[in-house]
């Protein structure tokens, strides 16, 4: 079974806001629509989270669930990560939105971030020249750039056939480090602009992050 015609809607609004708006924003939304009420936590206990919506939280839960330490150190503005305190546990976390439906949304927010990399690296790759040719008429960029929107056309037809259940659980894992690799790729051909402190590293970083926190890797 595909997921509710609803929390599908959602996930497209996540892609579209990501690709237009950015990470912080489109996950703003995704986290208001799919885990209202508590922090969306991985496996683990972790949450990442809008700085904005950690008060909201802290309002709705319990005064037992608020013993998290906030740690600020994701280097995206408006982003923070939420640590479990270390007498609760994840099992002792207050439940949250659905697992596959979460997994769901975070992978076409993060193909939106992706595209959106994607149309940062032709614009930037365009305006820089040398020997008086745009970097972006170079053969090898040109090879590279299709294969990430080969890439990107793919995850996007898996997704609109995504199922859940077990399998479905492992094609999302697939996707989730099909979009990492992507991203890589694109900031390579970035070269140092791609991690510099105003270039699009950091963010791709945090959607990264956002991957390996609800596979439960450690943060």
């Amino acid at each position: 079974m595909t997921v509710p015609a609803e929390v599908r809607e959602h996930c497209l609004q996540a892609r579209g806001n990501a690709r237009t708006d950015g990470l912080v924003p489109a996950l703003t939304l995704l986290t208001r629509a799919l885990s209202p009420k508590v922090p969306p936590r991985g496996p683990r206990g972790h949450a990442v989270l809008p700085k904005e919506l950690l008060d909201e939280f802290a309002a709705m839960e319990a005064e037992d669930a608020r013993r998290d330490e906030r740690h600020d150190d994701v280097p995206v503005p408006g982003l923070a990560v939420l640590r479990p305190a270390e007498e609760q546990g994840a099992a002792e976390a207050p439940d949250g939105p659905d697992a596959h439906a979460w997994g769901t949304g975070l992978a076409w927010l993060r193909l939106g971030m992706s595209e959106r990399l994607r149309e940062a690296c032709i614009a930037y790759l365009a305006a820089r020249q040398v020997e008086g040719t745009s970097l972006l008429m170079q053969q090898m960029v040109k090879g590279t750039l299709a294969d990430v929107l080969i890439d990107h056309l793919e995850i996007e037809g898996v997704l609109e056939e995504l199922t859940e259940g077990p399998d479905g659980d492992l094609v999302l894992d697939r996707l989730q480090q099909q979009i990492t690799r992507a991203d890589r790729t694109l900031l390579r051909l970035l070269g140092a602009h791609g991690f510099t402190a105003d270039g699009p590293g950091p963010t791709a970083h945090a959607s990264e992050l956002l991957a390996d926190v609800y596979r439960g890797e450690d943060t």
